[in-house]
């Protein structure tokens, strides 16, 4: 339902065209049929007829503006009889005090909650009144299906009163009806509580089952990614030649490719690449585990927490619904404290309102049975604690732990595999640095490399050699000289290619 003040000054907007047209500055409402028949947008004028939007003609009611179906629904008020006739008498609600036939005070009427469809008067907000809240002074008054308005007075039948009498629901009301009733509540209320436990465990150990399947895959993709992208396929195959597998080692298929204790040889190394187990084979010829890039492990890792934290979320929630919806009827005949709305703007329930079964059903269509809970001073756990039943505060705590060992999971296969980054990126170094010195072997420097005590390594164009390389890592220049390699292609003519001498193992000089 919708609040008559929160559609008044709301601009009007056009479906068709996307425009702003109007503003709404009135409600059109039909006291004998008490129903809501239009908006007023322009008031009538010394030369111009009143302008108004029939309510079939608005196709939505939102947060901010009215949608209208086009320019062309915004009519003049004579073409309409009822709300010429409405708009002629123009009867002032705001004010008027309604009364039970039998003289009892309700309040004044100062709004009104009306159906945005069919325009049905739901209720009326009013001020004073016997059942006016001590601290905003308003209450709300159901719409009786008899209600005859007058100048200054409206009459309701005394039915009216009663229905805006507040009622412990429950089984708190059962308790005041009979014994026999209570036990049955209780019974019943247990009953769908353990249901709703059973179903909520179920879901926290589907959930924790997944999140360490998740693990475990997330383990090993992030293996096989490391490998790939910081130990080079070459390197990686010379190292494991010639090794010794320490447990069996099977296809994707589920065929042996090895089996425990057997010796890797190059058709081994060069089938695992094939089959894209490469990585698999190295962690069983010494246990090592490949690293990923720091950049993609916390990436992996990250996502995984998201993952699990969402899937924690939204069970909390999907389990909170559920048992909203088992406890939803203690807030049967109680007084709304504070209005609760959809997200769309929508009222589901309006303060001062006695909760009844529309109500029920409108808060479980929107899926807002905490929030009618807490609007009638029943917080989740108090509402369960009056069925007669502690299931639900255990499932909650079964819940905590269950998302504790989740993120204890998490946390220690962070850990892990930061450690094994740690390690690997010490072993990628070394084989980067290894590569460098094989790269830089042979070649010459383009600066002079001194030692710690200025002298002279290697000169400008002389060849890097292996006891270069030593004595520049002794006197901690060997950066410097890896930093110094030239790097172009020399270009070598064939006479120049052609040495001087023979060497002790070249063919010519077994020949000879």
């Amino acid at each position: 339902m919708r609040k008559g003040s929160d559609v008044i000054g709301k601009v009007v907007v056009t479906y068709d065209t996307g425009k702003k047209i109007e503003r709404i500055i009135d409600l059109i409402f039909d006291r004998k049929q008490n129903r809501l028949l239009g908006f007023l947008v322009e008031e009538k004028g010394l030369f111009r007829d009143a302008k108004a939007i029939p309510l079939q003609e608005v196709q939505a009611i939102g947060l901010d503006a009215i949608v209208v179906r086009s320019k062309e629904s915004i009519i003049g008020a004579h073409r309409v009889p009822a709300i010429a006739e409405i708009l002629r008498h123009n009867i002032v609600l705001r004010g008027t005090r309604i009364l039970t036939t039998e003289g009892l005070d309700l309040g004044g009427l100062v709004d009104l909650f009306f159906d945005e469809h069919s325009g049905l008067v739901e209720g009326y907000e009013v001020s004073g009144g016997m059942f006016a809240d001590a601290y905003s002074g308003r209450s709300f008054v159901p719409a009786p299906k008899a209600l005859k308005i007058g100048c200054d007075v409206a009459f309701v039948p005394p039915e009216t009163a009663q229905m805006m009498q507040e009622q412990v629901g429950g089984i708190r009301g059962a308790v005041r009806a009979t014994g026999v009733r209570l036990q049955d509540s209780a019974e019943i209320a247990n009953r769908r509580l353990q249901a709703a436990a059973h179903n909520a465990n179920q879901q926290l150990q589907a959930v924790t089952d997944d999140t360490s399947s998740k693990l475990q895959n997330l383990n090993r993709d992030a293996v096989a990614s490391l490998m790939n992208n910081l130990v080079d396929s070459g390197t990686q195959k010379v190292d494991i030649i010639g090794k010794h597998v320490k447990r069996d080692v099977l296809t994707p298929d589920g065929s042996v490719l090895l089996l425990q204790g057997e010796e890797v040889m190059l058709a081994d190394v060069e089938a695992a690449d094939r089959l894209g187990i490469l990585h698999e084979l190295d962690r069983a010829t010494d246990d090592r585990w490949s690293a990923n890039a720091s950049r993609h492990l916390q990436i992996a890792t990250e996502s995984t927490s998201n993952r699990i934290q969402s899937s924690a979320s939204n069970l909390l929630h999907s389990v909170n619904g559920l048992a909203a919806s088992v406890v939803i009827e203690q807030a049967k005949g109680r007084r709304i404290l504070q209005t609760v709305r959809a997200n769309d703007g929508l009222i589901i329930a309006a303060s001062g309102q006695i909760v009844t079964e529309s109500v029920l059903a409108r808060t479980q269509t929107y899926n807002k049975e905490a929030e009618l809970l807490n609007a009638v001073g029943l917080s989740l756990t108090t509402a369960v604690r009056s069925n007669t039943s502690d299931t639900w505060l255990e499932t909650k705590v079964q819940m905590r732990d269950r998302a504790s060992i989740a993120q204890a999971n998490l946390h220690t296969f962070w850990q892990t595999l930061q450690a094994k980054v740690k390690d690997l990126q010490g072993r990628s170094t070394q084989a980067i640095g290894k590569q460098r010195l094989e790269k830089a072997l042979g070649r010459p420097v383009t600066r002079v490399i001194l030692d710690a005590e200025d002298n002279v390594i290697l000169n400008v164009g002389e060849l890097i050699t292996h006891r270069a390389m030593r004595q520049a890592e002794s006197s901690g220049s060997l950066n410097i000289l890896l930093n110094s390699v030239y790097t172009k292609e020399p270009e070598i003519s064939g006479k120049e290619l052609r040495a001087s001498e023979r060497g002790m193992a070249a063919l010519e000089y077994q020949l000879h």
